[in-house]
């Protein structure tokens, strides 16, 4: 039920551009941290809405922020709780969507990663496993997946034998490492090629990623919203980059960081100042505590 003596009933943050570095592995702020459990404190729950997996949440966001409400990850393409790693909702690519999409990357020859969700045998739970096709010399170009794919990565020549198996089980989504300062933005290509089967958005200058048609950020807030019994237009989310805007047109109140890019200030309500100046811990600040506690 909406509590109307709080300004919203939920708090849904993205990670990368928003709290997280786009281009380093790095820690949230002290004083995001500071905000988010500050909100929590006064009885908003906070979540996290991002292209990233559970598991990362689980391992790399544990011990700065105190998340129990489940989140949105893979673009939406799982919904999990982020405290235990249960799965709470889940949505695959259609299995010959990805294979075509797999042969078109090798084709034009593009580093690229797919996520499936794979048993697990020692912790006997599914587990999010991440294969790539290619593999950079260059140390700087090796941190920047690690960072931005997640790790560890199995190395695989060709997705194709994968996708092609006879038990073959479809992925959650790709990645594909698309620079648009130095060369052709494959986005629209993508589109182009499979949008009638695929999800095709830019996470990050470097990024494009592929989920099954209809999945996104946006329905992930709609599926949360109803597995939690809240109404979306009660929902405050922030984000930065143009996978964030199906998320902020889904709730009440959208926020763009100060770097954010033009279409997801577009959509916006209100534009925070930039990551670099902990935007999304001043929105926190002035849009839910200040609002709670108006006196001070």
């Amino acid at each position: 039920m909406p509590n109307h003596s709080r300004p919203f009933d939920l708090v849904i943050l993205d990670l990368d551009g928003t709290i997280l570095d786009l281009y380093h592995a790095d820690r949230i702020s002290p004083a995001v941290q500071a905000a988010v459990a500050a909100v929590q404190a006064a009885g908003i729950p906070v979540t996290i809405g991002t292209g990233r997996t559970l598991d990362y949440i689980r391992e790399h966001l544990t011990g700065q922020l105190d998340l129990q409400t489940p989140a949105i990850t893979t673009q939406g393409a799982v919904i999990g709780n982020p405290a235990t790693g249960q799965v709470l909702h889940e949505v695959a690519m259609p299995l010959g969507a990805a294979r075509r999409a797999a042969a078109w990357i090798e084709q034009q020859r593009q580093t690229a990663v797919f996520y499936f969700n794979e048993w697990d045998s020692e912790t006997q739970a599914g587990r999010i496993r991440l294969y790539q096709n290619y593999f950079a010399d260059d140390p700087a170009e090796m941190a920047f997946h690690a960072h931005v794919f997640g790790r560890p990565r199995i190395p695989l020549p060709s997705f194709l034998p994968k996708l092609d198996a006879p038990d073959a089980h479809p992925p959650l989504k790709f990645i594909i490492d698309n620079d648009m300062a130095h060369g052709v933005d494959l986005a629209p290509i993508l589109r182009d090629e499979f949008g009638d089967e695929l999800y095709i958005t830019r996470t990050h200058p470097r990024l494009v990623e592929g989920t099954a048609r209809g999945v996104d950020k946006g329905m992930g807030v709609r599926t949360l919203c109803a597995l939690l019994g809240i109404e979306p237009g009660r929902v405050l989310a922030i984000g930065d980059n143009d996978n964030d805007i199906p998320m902020l047109e889904a709730v009440g109140f959208g926020v763009a960081m100060g770097n954010a890019t033009p279409g997801v200030r577009a959509v916006a309500r209100w534009v925070a100042p930039s990551i670099d100046e902990d935007g999304a811990a001043v929105a926190l600040q002035r849009l839910v505590l200040e609002r709670l506690h108006p006196e001070r």
